[in-house]
């Protein structure tokens, strides 16, 4: 089975995987553009439509925990195709879905290919590239995310008014193919992460640094998505935008992001531990300054800049992964993924609760709260990982030795 971490990278496979992010998101997020014809169509509230996205949430969750240790023995490129051929089938699903019930069942099998997928993404690519370019491919990988922004907001939006929902969805499907065809034209066979079991995962858990480090990362998300929910309304109420220009306002926020994924590729791999530790804190200054913002052209800037910061932040997150926990990367890509899904819960718990009872002002506050908590959490985990390294922490909060035969984690 192939290894190109020492040797050459294997471009053609990143970039097949930045497609199968790119239809994942796609079909994630499309739910958000389409509340309103999807709930008139099947007869049900939008509130109910809007569930379709707690669905994926939850089987994500619980399949990114169950994955690694439930198919430790199989080649990892035949678990890729697996969950790509199953994307297919729950757009199709869908699409053609008759009542509230399918569609919550096509939105279920999403859930299990969102989870499995990203679970798996570090491992995979640290596979498929040399050491040195890791954070580049992760980079390409995770530039996924900010295009299926794109094509599932604005776009499907437009598209869904051109051609109704049905066939945004059946779109999605010939997407999701492309992927699959071109994993499969692409991906080698990969060997599975041994040790990858579940008593492992709790072990991993209780090391302290990375507990600390994982729990940075929800508040991390979880300080971004607290704005990031609130963003059109915010756009389009606070700021008095019109159509027009929240369509424009809303596509530059994406490109925005998207350059920022690229750019992070380049910065993480010289300057990681810094570039950690900036993300929250300028997010955070970003919120404040939003907080204290007082015009339109103002909110729009800070706006846009919130996106470009967050496109470095599911790279830097999966770097960290991949420089830190390389020989147990599937494990901690499992717990990384239900810690994602997890704070998207968090904050949209936090943020309506907060929007209802102090509007924008009260969410900016939340979401630089939540950001700076993760930045200290960033700087606990760097200081305990340094001290168990040194041998000067407790016993058990070192990892275990790593069974696997893979190498160790690099230092940071």
């Amino acid at each position: 089975m192939a290894d190109f971490r020492n040797g050459t990278a294997h471009w053609p496979a990143v970039f097949s995987l930045f497609l199968g992010v790119t239809s994942l998101i796609a079909a994630e997020f499309t739910p958000i553009s389409l509340l309103t014809p999807i709930a008139r169509d099947l007869g049900v509230t939008e509130g109910l439509a809007g569930q379709t996205v707690t669905a994926v949430g939850l089987f994500a969750v619980l399949t990114s925990l169950m994955l690694a240790p439930l198919t430790r023995s199989i080649d990892r490129r035949l678990v890729l195709l697996a969950l790509s051929f199953l994307l297919i089938v729950s757009n199709v699903l869908v699409a053609q879905a008759p009542n509230y019930s399918v569609l919550l069942v096509g939105r279920g099998l999403l859930g299990i290919c969102v989870g499995g997928f990203w679970s798996m993404a570090s491992a995979v690519t640290l596979q498929l590239v040399p050491s040195k370019d890791v954070p580049r491919a992760l980079s390409i990988v995770y530039a996924g995310v900010s295009v299926a922004t794109i094509l599932s907001l604005p776009l499907a939006s437009w598209l869904g008014g051109l051609v109704g929902w049905r066939t945004v969805f059946l779109a999605e499907a010939g997407l999701g193919l492309a992927a699959l065809a071109a994993q499969f034209a692409t991906v080698p066979s990969l060997a599975p992460q041994a040790g990858s079991s579940f008593a492992n995962m709790a072990a991993l858990i209780r090391v302290r640094w990375v507990l600390a480090g994982i729990t940075g990362c929800i508040f991390s998300y979880g300080g971004y998505h607290v704005f990031f929910t609130y963003l059109r309304p915010y756009l389009e109420h606070d700021l008095a935008l019109g159509a027009g220009t929240l369509s424009v306002v809303m596509l530059v926020f994406g490109i925005a992001n998207c350059a920022g994924t690229f750019i992070a590729g380049a910065v993480l791999g010289r300057w990681f531990g810094p570039t950690m530790h900036a993300i929250p804190l300028a997010l955070a200054a970003t919120a404040v300054l939003l907080f204290l913002n007082g015009t339109a052209s103002g909110g729009i800037v800070l706006a846009v800049l919130w996106g470009l910061i967050f496109g470095f932040m599911p790279v830097a997150w999966s770097t960290w992964i991949a420089r830190t926990l390389a020989d147990r990367a599937e494990l901690a890509g499992g717990l990384s993924v239900a810690a994602i899904q997890f704070s998207i819960g968090l904050a949209a718990f936090t943020g309506g609760v907060t929007f209802d009872n102090a509007g924008m002002g009260g969410i900016f506050l939340i979401a630089a709260a939540f950001l700076l908590l993760a930045l200290l959490l960033v700087r606990a985990t760097f200081t305990l990982r340094e001290k168990a390294l040194r041998g000067a922490s407790e016993p058990d909060s070192q990892p275990a030795p790593c069974r696997c035969g893979g190498h160790r984690a690099k230092t940071a």
